[in-house]
């Protein structure tokens, strides 16, 4: 199925303190971390509700309710789906690189599985990223993506569209709960075009270049399909 490119969303920006997971180049400029204070937050539109036992009072409860929904659907233990993207990475040295990740992901065992074209793959193209248990920061198998600043659950937060926590100052949502922006210390800026399923844009921006990401197909991974080897 190909992907269709959404409006533009309106960014909200959300208070809170939870922890929020970053984004990787596939060249290997990448970077993970605490997430940074957040900036001024917009006001309220008219008539607008907000829950009286929440932190973001700034941020109608209905936008709240929609992101912890959307939350729980992309986490869903029961989730298997595969997506192809296309990759390109911008490195500060170097040449751009273009290609193709594939990815493959069951919700069970968080388990993503991916599989990336010559020059994007590096040194090798194909790996797995393991989350021990949900909520966890278990790393997952190093490979020629990824820095070794970036954990496993960053990545795969990245991939499933929003991290599997409250909001946190660094992390912006539109009108619908959905995650377009995620901030981190060392100043790598995510941004992400939402999506049905995954996010049909992520564009990371660090110190070490850009790496964008556009969805080409996505599905459903019935069980029993196997993974191609790497």
């Amino acid at each position: 199925m190909t992907a269709r490119a959404p409006g533009r969303p309106r960014a909200l920006r959300v208070a809170g303190s939870a922890v929020v997971s970053g984004f990787f180049f596939l060249e290997g400029a990448c970077a993970s971390g605490q997430a940074p204070g957040a900036s001024s937050n917009p006001e309220p539109r008219a008539g607008a509700a907000t829950s009286p036992a929440s932190p973001f009072k700034e941020i109608p409860s209905s936008v709240l309710a929609a992101y912890d929904a959307g939350r729980s659907r992309a986490w869903d233990p029961a989730r298997r789906f595969k997506a192809l993207f296309r990759a390109e990475a911008s490195p500060k040295v170097g040449a751009i690189g273009r290609g193709w990740l594939s990815v493959w992901w069951d919700g069970a065992s968080g388990t993503l599985e991916w599989r990336a074209s010559a020059p994007i793959a590096g040194a090798g193209n194909g790996g797995v990223l393991r989350m021990k248990q949900r909520g966890d920061a278990a790393a997952g198998d190093k490979t020629p993506l990824l820095s070794a600043r970036l954990s496993a659950p960053d990545l795969i937060a990245c991939i499933l569209g929003t991290p599997d926590a409250a909001p946190s100052p660094s992390t912006a949502l539109d009108d619908q709960g959905r995650v377009v922006e995620m901030r981190f210390p060392n100043g790598e800026v995510v941004k992400f075009q939402p999506g049905e399923g995954v996010p049909r844009r992520i564009e990371a921006n660090g110190p070490d270049g850009r790496a964008v990401l556009r969805l080409e197909t996505f599905g459903e991974w019935p069980a029993g399909e196997e993974v191609p080897s790497p």
